[in-house]
């Protein structure tokens, strides 16, 4: 919320639509595609969540040929993995990029991206794509050892930290030590599980303390 809808709009000169209210059911599964349509919006940002709910009540699309969307031209999705069916759906009912992407509240900005504005990467499905610029992300086992490519692995993070990132947490300097920093020498523990394939694409597949 806080990268998406106020700093980066506004150090970008862009003008943020918050839309409040559920994808379907208000009062059907065209709520967002009227909202694009009447503000002509360029991109949207959302949770897979909203795009499932849209998918089971409108699984053809026909909601989305209603509404003028030619000013549209990106979907954000993020706060959870996508999950490749929902994203080849939107992908073919949109005719727009669907850019998954990875990052926690204490990152405050991606850690895995497709950045179209500085190059448009092919889109695999399930994976939010590779380390954005500032971001050394590496895959360990649980002894702290690099694991090869494909095999499940805790995420981290090689410090330093880009700016942007979590300095403390609220009168706790310890427990930001014990939480992140001190798994894995030298790294920040993102609390996340995955892969990584032969191309660089990152595939993050859970969490590691659920």
């Amino acid at each position: 919320g806080h990268s998406y809808i106020c700093y980066g709009p506004l150090l970008n000169g862009s003008t943020t639509l918050v839309y409040e209210g559920k994808p379907i059911g208000t009062p059907d599964a065209g709520a967002f595609w009227r909202v694009i349509s009447e503000h002509k919006v360029k991109s949207m940002f959302t949770a897979p969540t909203a795009f499932r709910a849209i998918r089971k009540q409108d699984q053809d699309g026909e909601f989305i040929k209603k509404y003028d969307l030619s000013h549209f031209e990106s979907l954000f999705l993020a706060g959870e993995r996508c999950d490749p069916d929902t994203l080849q759906w939107a992908e073919e009912k949109l005719q727009v990029p669907v850019i998954d992407h990875w990052w926690q509240t204490e990152t405050g900005w991606a850690i895995a991206a497709n950045c179209l504005g500085i190059e448009k990467l092919p889109v695999k499905s399930g994976s939010p794509t590779v380390a954005v610029p500032g971001y050394s992300v590496d895959f360990l086992d649980g002894k702290g050892n690099p694991v090869e490519s494909g095999q499940m692995g805790n995420i981290v993070v090689k410090l330093p930290l880009p700016p942007g990132t979590l300095k403390t947490l609220w009168n706790d300097d310890e427990r930001l030590i014990k939480s992140y920093f001190s798994t894995f020498d030298g790294y920040y523990l993102t609390g996340d599980a995955g892969y990584r394939d032969e191309d660089g694409y990152i595939y993050v597949m859970g969490r590691t303390d659920d």
